[in-house]
């Protein structure tokens, strides 16, 4: 009895420490996987910056974060990225709270236009944290700078390409604006002022340009929303103008699903993958994006600037790009580096 109680103790043991290092190997393999692990590399930093995106899977937010970490690391400050990753149940919101708690030296956000948000931004400022905000401002709150392209440049620009899809047969162009964006109301008044400025008498008779914004409560609302728009013929746009790299995805796959090709122009945004197939092959004919190298640098520059001279700039501007089938090659080969 006395043995076989020594042989079940060791063998508990024996699974405790086999236990205690998987768990072990799975916590440095979550932390190297998040790149949390830099941080507890015996490497010192001046600054720790926290970047919270709104949609973590996007492709345009790796970006400006992958941008963002390597001028970071030349500046010798290191960024962390908040999202959902971990745990799903925490919004942006939650994460500036975790930043503020963290005591982080700067934080990279596009706020949502709530009240609680700017209250957040306002908490994050009073406690001696610098923010940024990115791709949509909040000109109400303490942030220190944002990093864009202003509402004016963004609607004229659209405006632009929209002309180019115009013909004799064009009647209805929908805009899909994003939802909670505070320049909503100027983008869509610079870009139909473009349009009308750019149609003849006869097509600013016959062409209706109106602004759409989903108020869909979860992501599987939009896209069913998006594809009812595409479907059905009487609310079907001769061109769509999606401003978000989702929207402009899901509007990509109903035209496709519903055998609408040619029926509808879609102006993509960003160079997702989705995005520059599609424009290469010529079914979308083109994609407006914006330069995420330099958002990302232009961030940290907004940051390092503010902790060397006790101010920042209120407006660092980035570059606006048109994708088409012409030039899809060049942003292919960029995306791919």
């Amino acid at each position: 009895m006395k043995k076989n109680t020594v042989y079940y103790a060791l063998a508990a043991l024996v699974c405790a420490i086999f236990l205690t290092i998987i768990g072990w190997r799975y916590y440095i393999r979550t932390i190297e996987k998040n790149e949390w692990g830099e941080l507890g590399n015996n490497k010192e930093y001046t600054h720790h910056y926290a970047m919270i995106p709104d949609d973590s899977d996007s492709e345009l937010w790796q970006d400006i974060y992958q941008s963002a970490r390597e001028e970071a690391e030349s500046q010798g400050a290191y960024v962390e990225l908040l999202c959902d990753w971990a745990v799903s149940d925490y919004d942006p919101l939650s994460y500036v709270n975790i930043a503020i708690a963290a005591k982080v030296d700067g934080i990279i956000l596009k706020p949502d236009g709530t009240k609680k948000m700017q209250e957040a931004i306002n908490a994050a400022d009073e406690s001696g944290i610098p923010v940024i905000t990115v791709l949509d401002d909040d000109t109400t709150s303490a942030r220190k700078s944002f990093v864009g392209v202003n509402s004016y440049q963004m609607g004229t620009t659209y405006g632009r390409q929209i002309l180019t899809c115009v013909d004799d047969e064009t009647e209805n162009i929908t805009v899909l604006l994003n939802y909670g964006d505070s320049g909503n109301d100027l983008i869509f008044k610079e870009l139909k002022a473009t349009v009308l400025e750019g149609l003849s008498e006869t097509q600013k008779s016959s062409v209706k340009i109106q602004p759409l914004t989903f108020l869909s409560s979860s992501t599987f609302d939009t896209e069913e929303d998006i594809r009812d728009l595409i479907n059905d013929e009487s609310t079907r746009p001769d061109i769509l103008v999606c401003m978000n790299e989702k929207d402009g995805e899901r509007a990509y796959h109903a035209m496709v699903d519903y055998n609408q090709v040619g029926s509808v122009d879609i102006i993509g945004y960003y160079q997702s993958e989705t995005i520059l197939d599609a424009i290469e092959r010529g079914t979308v004919p083109m994609a407006v994006t914006l330069d995420t190298k330099q958002i990302g640098q232009r961030c940290i520059e907004a940051l390092e600037e503010y902790y060397s001279m006790g101010y920042a700039s209120s407006y660092f501007s980035v570059d606006l790009n048109i994708i088409t089938r012409q030039n899809v090659d060049q942003f292919r080969s960029a995306a791919d580096q």
